[in-house]
């Protein structure tokens, strides 16, 4: 089995990312990893500025004000696992592109750990997922989680979703 040093999680709330949150901590414990949480507040949900195709990133502050503090919390939960190596970063943009582009390649991450499913329903329908697109675009292992953290299936009524 591949000794893994960087292991990277994308967090976007859902409670499919939480499981794979969990899973990534012992990952990282048993192979002695830094953790790398990873949450993109997607720039595809914000309107550009009056038809001028310029963001107004000021659109983005509270979200990623809230993402930054949901991975503040985080890091501190894996840190109290005895987890010492651990890195959050909050991005806007494509979640798809930054999960198997932008961060791995810039970060050495050596395996990617995502939730089966996550909070975009809508765009899951049009696009397909984002652990589908992980899986065939990332440069390292992908380990897809389905179940929680005793390896128990998540019934769909189980799962909820918070307002972002």
């Amino acid at each position: 089995m591949a000794d893994y040093q960087n292991v990277l999680v994308g967090i976007d709330g859902s409670k499919q990312s939480m499981m794979a949150f969990h899973k990534a901590i012992d990952l990282a414990k048993k192979n002695h990893a830094k953790l790398q949480l990873l949450s993109v507040v997607n720039g595809e949900h914000y309107p550009t500025a009056a038809g001028y195709g310029i963001i107004d990133r000021d659109m983005y502050d509270a979200a990623v004000a809230r993402m930054k503090k949901t991975l503040g919390e985080l890091a501190e939960e894996a840190k109290k696992a005895d987890l010492a190596d651990v890195e959050t970063t909050v991005m806007v943009g494509n979640a798809k592109i930054a999960i198997t582009d932008q961060y791995p390649k810039k970060h050495d991450v050596d395996l990617i750990v995502v939730g089966a499913t996550g909070l975009n329903v809508i765009g899951r329908i049009i696009v397909g997922s984002t652990a589908a697109y992980v899986i065939r675009h990332a440069p390292c292992d992908v380990m897809v989680v389905k179940t929680d953290e005793n390896n128990e299936k998540v019934k769909v009524e189980d799962v909820s979703y918070p307002e972002i």
